[in-house]
């Protein structure tokens, strides 16, 4: 009974070993980050980001401080 012609030999190339291999790398190779950004630049945007959100809770608790004292304020008339 036959095998069907199944084995351990590669089928022959279509092309020639440098342009599979440079497809290959087209295809599989390293991937590039698309973002654009380098790691320092993005540790810049997460240390400028937390600042931002410091400033905010600090903004949001003198709000809540001042509209605290206007209602105290108000009470005492």
């Amino acid at each position: 009974m036959s095998d069907g012609g199944k084995g351990s030999k590669p089928r022959p190339y279509s092309v020639d070993q440098k342009t599979f291999d440079n497809n290959w790398e087209t295809i599989f190779g390293k991937k590039e980050d698309n973002t654009g950004v380098t790691q320092n630049e993005y540790q810049d945007v997460l240390s400028t980001e937390d600042c931002a959100i410091d400033a905010l809770e600090a903004y949001k608790k003198q709000a809540q401080e001042l509209w605290n004292d206007s209602c105290t304020s108000h009470r005492k008339k």
